[in-house]
């Protein structure tokens, strides 16, 4: 019973430690002639808004969003965007 109690007092620890430190999902080049790249924000921890920073921080002079996906629970979110040249 003590091991089952210290089990259901890990879960929620943990839980808000992935929360902390979340893992980035990463940036895809999807089309090398285009300059076009993909990349997902999914989870609890990220938003639209990463998809848009990581965005910003792959392209030098500025990007343009050509796609976003969101699933229906609103968890799952993904852009494709091409870098301006």
């Amino acid at each position: 019973m003590k091991k089952i109690s210290v089990l259901l007092l890990m879960i929620p620890i943990l839980s808000c430690k992935s929360l902390m430190n979340p893992q980035e999902q990463p940036v895809n080049l999807v089309d090398r002639k285009n300059n076009i790249y993909m990349t997902t924000c999914s989870g609890l921890a990220e938003t639209i808004g990463s998809c848009y920073q990581k965005a910003q921080n792959t392209c030098d002079k500025g990007y343009i969003v050509l796609e976003e996906k969101f699933d229906s629970s609103g968890v799952h979110r993904q852009i494709k965007f091409q870098c301006k040249t």
